[in-house]
């Protein structure tokens, strides 16, 4: 009653009871203004570039205007006002009609002049600048999208349409399956699909009328885990964002914003002229009740609201300022205030799965990084301190170092419970180095993963998702997120698992060769079993990963400019129940795979063999990949610790055929240099 009330005061008649009837009845049927209108609506509607303190991107998301100079976006995009003055929103990121890509116009962000986030309600509103900082253009161009305040402006069933850009991405909507679902008082259920990057998209009905800002996905949960399409348990090491079974997206309805902007700062200047917007009528003969809207716009900038088909009485000043009132008529308000429900009390923090409230801490100053003296305990004089990997000295001339201090020669980057440096030439990581703690894992935390440039490095040294996009490679994490699970508390194992995120910790590795799960879980879980007392040691390894950089790696017509590594190799230090320091190392080749199954979007399911998979002496590792692992006073070699330091037993080196493929790469099957354990036949050797 109360969207077919609305209808009524803001259409004639006969229009109103036509396009109800659409409404109830699912009928897909629009005039065909529909498309122009939603075309004026996207005017309104930009790409916000999300910035470090350093200045480099951390992400992007989707805000709209919704006054004069008002964005609004979600809390998750922009969490302070110190985030919001680092960023910037960017218009007409978009193709014509014509399909050619147009400049975007971007616009700097203002939180001194205004600035409100509700965590709660995961909202923000930011005031921008009034002129484009790459253009002669002004921000009164793009107009608005008036939030109205009353409830019924959708109803279940209803198809809802949300323009977005979708992982930073030209702007993009969603035409079909985009049923809203169900609502509750603070948010609404659609299943329009989105993707990272939408977020803080405005969501709206068949008349282009705000009806909620999108901020989530909703999962299909079984057993509380999050399940893929392909009917598993989602795992953020393994799968992709596009792999979850999404039943539902979810959004904020505008009318607990509005009544919170009210609440909160109804007298603000530049928030008057989002509150004292009513649902503009058609008819021209109306006469306007609204008091007027000053908009700080030169008089030459042709102004809209982003509402085709809706008109607006513009008048300017002597000083040419311009007066704004929407063209409607009193019974506008009037049905406002019969719609008007009592508002429901302020709505608690969404919480995390769990109930668990995560913010993403971005203090890299607070990160203690890897700890070498993990695997230590009281007494034993730090015989069982592993330290960090020594760079030969060739090495370390190609590592990235840190931005600050200027001229600083460290280039080690610090996370939580984990370290990594970087190769400038190859943009990934020489190794990642974690510390492992399987006494104190959470098991569940159904964490999202949002991959994050570090702003402590160069941009230009690091790889994002251009390598990932339209191909079959994965982000393939070098230290796993679930090996980072672990914390005092629920909240610092999220911030543990959030910080392998980065795109310094990602590599690209072929969905069948990432997503075979035997390999490295069943060696750790191996270690932890049979080789580690849990009492006396509590499950603790240290485990460094990385990939082989080798001169032959290739480049793919998939990613250009960017040589893939082919292998992949893994040190893992632990004491067993004897005290007795040991460490294993191992060996991964994903070039069969990608052979094999190629990188085309639509890769076969035949189902995957492992192919070279070897455990082999670290002395012979080290060699090849340049590092040198020491333990103790920093003296000794921790490849003496090593079980293959003599080579395996005879009865572990029985498929030796004389052939040693340890750089290249074979068309056949795996075989097995000298000294090495062919994995395909053998448990791990641990002596």
């Amino acid at each position: 009653e109360r969207r077919q009330f609305l209808l009524q005061t803001t259409e004639n008649a006969a229009a109103a009871d036509a396009a109800f009837e659409r409404i109830v009845q699912g009928n897909e049927l629009q005039d065909v203004n529909y498309l122009e209108r939603g075309t004026e609506a996207a005017g309104s509607i930009g790409r916000i570039w999300m910035r470090e303190p350093n200045g480099r991107l951390a992400g992007y998301g989707t805000g709209f205007l919704i006054g004069n100079r008002v964005l609004l976006t979600n809390n998750h995009v922009l969490q302070s006002a110190r985030w919001a003055e680092r960023s910037e929103v960017e218009f007409e990121y978009q193709r014509n009609r014509a399909g050619k890509q147009l400049d975007g116009v971007k616009f700097a962000l203002e939180p001194e002049t205004l600035f409100l986030t509700d965590e709660a309600l995961d909202f923000s509103v930011v005031a921008v600048a009034s002129g484009a900082v790459n253009a002669e253009r002004e921000l009164a161009e793009f107009g608005f999208l008036p939030l109205i305040g009353g409830t019924g402006k959708a109803i279940e069933g209803e198809w809802l349409t949300i323009i977005q850009h979708p992982r930073g991405e030209l702007k993009q909507v969603c035409v079909r399956e985009n049923r809203l679902l169900k609502k509750s008082p603070d948010v609404l259920w659609y299943s329009t699909d989105t993707l990272g990057g939408s977020s803080g998209s405005p969501v709206f009905n068949n008349d282009w009328l705000v009806v909620a800002l999108h901020h989530s996905g909703v999962p299909e949960i079984k057993n509380g885990r999050w399940q893929t399409i392909d009917g598993q348990d989602y795992d953020e090491s393994i799968h992709r964002e596009e792999d979850i079974k999404w039943v539902a997206n979810e959004g904020i309805r505008v009318s607990r914003i509005v009544e919170t902007l009210r609440r909160e700062l109804g007298t603000h200047p530049l928030i008057q002229s989002v509150l004292n917007v009513s649902p503009p009528k058609i008819s021209d003969q109306s006469t306007p009740t609204l008091p007027h809207i000053i908009m700080d716009a030169p008089a030459s900038a042709p102004l809209t609201t982003a509402l085709a088909g809706r008109k607006f009485l513009i008048r300017f000043d002597a000083a040419g300022r311009p007066d704004i009132t929407p063209v409607t008529s009193t019974a506008t308000g009037e049905s406002l205030h019969l719609a008007m429900e009592k508002a429901p009390p302020k709505a608690k923090p969404k919480a995390e799965p769990k109930g668990i409230s995560f913010r993403f801490d971005d203090d890299y100053s607070k990160r203690k990084g890897f700890d070498d003296n993990f695997l230590g305990k009281a007494g034993d004089k730090g015989k069982h301190r592993v330290h960090l990997p020594q760079l030969t000295p060739a090495l370390a001339a190609s590592a990235v170092t840190l931005l600050e201090p200027p001229g600083t020669k460290n280039y080690v980057l610090n996370y939580t419970n984990m370290s990594l440096v970087m190769h400038a030439k190859r943009q990934f990581a020489i190794y990642s180095a974690a510390n492992v703690d399987f006494a104190h894992r959470y098991a569940s935390l159904e964490s999202k993963r949002v991959w994050r440039y570090d702003p402590r490095i160069p941009l230009e040294a690091q790889i994002g998702d251009e390598a990932y996009a339209g191909n079959q490679f994965d982000r393939g994490h070098l230290t796993r997120q679930e090996d980072m699970e672990y914390g005092d508390t629920v909240g610092e194992a999220l911030q543990s698992t959030a910080d392998t995120c980065h795109w310094t910790n990602c590599t690209p590795q072929h969905k069948k060769f990432n997503q075979t799960k035997d390999w490295w879980q069943g060696m750790e879980q191996h270690i932890l079993e049979h080789s580690i007392d849990p009492k006396a040691r509590g499950f603790r390894a240290q485990i460094f990963t990385g990939p082989v950089f080798a001169a032959k790696d290739p480049e793919f017509d998939e990613v250009p400019d960017i040589k893939v590594p082919m292998k992949y190799w893994k040190v893992c230090a632990a004491v067993t129940s004897s005290g007795k320091l040991f460490a294993v190392a191992y060996l991964l080749d994903q070039s069969p795979v990608i052979k094999k199954y190629g990188l085309a979007e639509a890769a076969g399911e035949t189902p995957f063999e492992p192919y070279k998979l070897f455990q082999l002496p670290i002395a012979e590792l080290q060699d090849m990949i340049h590092l040198k692992f020491t333990f103790g006073s920093g003296k000794a070699l921790l490849s003496d610790c090593d079980p293959l330091k003599h080579g395996p037993p005879p009865e572990l080196d029985s498929d030796q055929d004389g052939t040693d493929d340890r750089l290249e790469s074979t068309d056949g099957g795996p075989r097995t240099p000298s000294g090495w354990v062919n994995m395909l036949r053998h448990r791990p050797y641990f002596g």
